[in-house]
């Protein structure tokens, strides 16, 4: 018998939810998915299978025990989901005795009567199958309704796997890369700071034009210290933002501040307000912005730190970013003329708020502009 209007809308009301809620795991909703294509369809049997390595591995299943249960393992040659996976497409056979399948050994092997399956495909590649089944034939064939909703759940599930396995394998990606960022800035660190001690006696009884190379030699050390530095940090947090909570703009600025500690510039702020941000990647923004400002801008400048309509800005009045470095950030090409990993660290904690940036830049200051940053409240300090 056809379903009613209500039915068909219930069935897609059903899959939404199962799409939207991120309360449950991956595992739970699968499950979930599967019970609900059971019943909706109104058979006995839901299984996700596994069929990569050439078996029929059962993944989930709404039969708890017997020999389709989950972690059982099957000979795909027998089953109905082999023409699914030959075929690369759904089949529907709502009655085996009376069909052309009424000889296939899937029919034998598993007592099935009534089966409909779709492949999962993953990355572009056939992951497995979703089917549905019952010992019993059906009365009437799976509508065109019936099949696009195993379809759906299909790329659902496939999807979500994919996604699954993207985030796995980053997290792997990025384990090795702390690893290997540890290990190189301890290999790193030791003959650098030997390289300092010696070039630091050796300026103490230095003369003239000796000693002015050994300072210049001095600051090239520090300022591989602080890439050393910037390069752990970046591959220990890449883009990754622990948990937003309301921050005063003014209190991450002046403790950012008060880390650098610019001595030839002064810190204005002005629209204080409460944002919604993390409080330590945030102080790394500013941090970041400040060195800046202590390291190119020279005698005298003002930073200005101020809240916005959409979030905030960090403005100073040094001589300007180069052109190829200003059009290089958010989103420009990675200009040759970008050296260290400071504005890099800034682009990537701007992105992973999920927040834009936008930069400008004139030989009377430049404002690094943050928008669609989340604002628990304004609370101007005038």
């Amino acid at each position: 018998m056809a379903m009613t209007d209500e039915e068909v809308r219930n069935y897609f009301r059903e899959l939404y939810e199962l799409e939207v809620d991120t309360s449950a795991t991956l595992e739970e909703r699968i499950e979930r998915a599967i019970t609900v294509g059971r019943d909706r369809l109104d058979v006995d049997y839901g299984v996700l299978s596994y069929t990569g390595e050439g078996d029929y591995e059962v993944i989930a299943s709404t039969i708890e025990s017997g020999e389709y249960a989950a972690g059982s393992v099957h000979d795909l040659d027998q089953t109905w989901c082999r023409h699914v996976i030959d075929e690369e497409k759904l089949l529907t056979v709502s009655d085996a005795s009376d069909s052309t399948y009424s000889d296939d050994i899937a029919r034998e092997v598993t007592g099935l009567q009534c089966y409909i399956g779709a492949p999962i495909t993953v990355d572009g590649d056939i992951y497995g199958t979703l089917c549905f089944s019952s010992e019993e034939p059906r009365e009437v064939s799976f509508d065109a309704d019936e099949q696009r909703f195993v379809e759906l759940i299909t790329r659902w599930i496939g999807h979500e796997i994919e996604r699954v396995n993207h985030y796995r394998a980053l997290d792997e990606q990025n384990e090795r890369l702390n690893e290997f960022a540890g290990v190189l800035a301890h290999d790193l660190r030791n003959p650098l700071t030997s390289a300092r001690g010696y070039a630091e006696l050796a300026s103490e009884t230095a003369s003239e034009p000796e000693a002015e190379y050994l300072d210049i030699v001095l600051d090239s050390l520090d300022r591989m210290g602080e890439l050393i530095t910037e390069t752990l940090s970046l591959a220990r947090e890449g883009i990754d933002v622990g948990e937003r909570k309301p921050v005063q703009l003014s209190e991450v600025a002046r403790t950012a501040w008060n880390t650098v500690d610019p001595e030839t510039a002064t810190l204005e702020i002005s629209d204080d307000r409460i944002l919604r941000a993390d409080a330590s990647r945030l102080r790394q923004l500013f941090e970041n912005l400040f060195r800046n400002v202590d390291e190119h801008c020279g005698q005298g400048v003002t930073v200005t730190v101020e809240g916005t309509a959409n979030g905030f800005a960090v403005a100073d009045t040094g001589p300007g970013l180069p052109t190829d470095i200003a059009d290089s950030l958010f989103g420009g090409e990675y200009g040759e003329g970008r050296t260290g990993l400071g504005l890099f660290i800034i682009e990537r904690i701007v992105s992973g708020h999920g927040w834009s940036g936008d930069v400008r830049s004139t030989d009377r200051g430049t404002r690094f502009a943050f928008s669609n940053v989340g604002t628990v409240a304004e609370n101007p300090i005038g």
